[in-house]
């Protein structure tokens, strides 16, 4: 038994040791190139700004913008798995309406989805569920960027809503190159990012996993899948139907 134990707190010491240095090499790439970015855009407007026309200023700026809001994406994520790994996140279990939420997260990630096409379906009547407004369209803005990181620029996004038997499913399916068998079992892990050719994306690898978290805070679950055709990939997130509410679960 002292064995097991001793074999146990190993086990947990290197998965420990292997988080730590997966959110440090992490944080070296995502919060320097961004940084390194906006500073040089600013020493550069500083020092020469009477030389540039105003299209390169602006050009240079949305650049510097950009960077800044990918930096505070970043950051917001980091506070997010500490609060998932604290136990603190304080959900508050409502109706909330699926589509109307969707609209809001598809607003928050018109800049990640850029010109993609975005078509969605759902039932004439709302789709209510239960769960807490704020931390679901977290989630979902996280599906979305997801989105928008791994298909190429014309890639069509399919939103769809519907009842279950048992909830609500709202699925977002695209057409990119979808998820290899490989990359399947860990998508949702921290940290995670798959190597293969040019689905190799900038970022974390966080924000799947707390997507995930958050719906399994709110008494629902996230999936994922390569679609029937072979290409692109489908994430649901379901919660339990409004008039079917479950008991409120705090995060863990």
């Amino acid at each position: 038994m002292r064995l097991g134990a001793d074999v146990d707190e190993a086990r947990l010491q290197a998965e420990t040791e292997r988080l730590r240095g997966a959110l440090l090499t992490s944080v070296s790439h995502d919060l320097k190139t961004p940084i390194a970015t906006i500073m040089g855009v600013i020493t550069s407007l500083r020092s020469y700004g009477r030389l540039y026309d105003d299209a390169t200023r602006d050009e240079m700026l949305a650049s510097a913008q950009g960077e800044t809001e990918r930096l505070n994406r970043f950051v917001a994520n980091l506070l997010d798995v500490v609060k998932l790994d604290a136990g603190g996140l304080a959900a508050q279990f409502e109706p909330l309406d699926v589509g109307e939420i969707t609209g809001v997260a598809l607003r928050r990630a018109a800049a990640a989805l850029g010109g993609r096409t975005v078509t969605l379906h759902f039932p004439d009547e709302p789709l209510m569920a239960v769960g807490d407004p704020v931390l679901f369209e977290h989630a979902l803005l996280n599906i979305l960027e997801n989105a928008g990181k791994h298909t190429p620029p014309t890639a069509r996004i399919e939103i769809r809503g519907a009842r279950e038997a048992d909830g609500v499913a709202l699925s977002v399916t695209d057409d990119g190159p979808g998820i290899a068998a490989e990359d399947l079992p860990h998508i949702f892990d921290r940290f995670y990012r798959s190597a293969a050719g040019d689905r190799k994306s900038p970022g974390a690898g966080l924000g799947l996993a707390i997507a995930r978290g958050f719906m399994q805070a709110l008494g629902g679950s996230a999936t994922a899948e390569t679609t029937s055709s072979g290409r692109g990939a489908r994430f649901t997130l379901r919660l339990p139907a409004a008039d079917e509410p479950a008991a409120p679960r705090s995060a863990s």
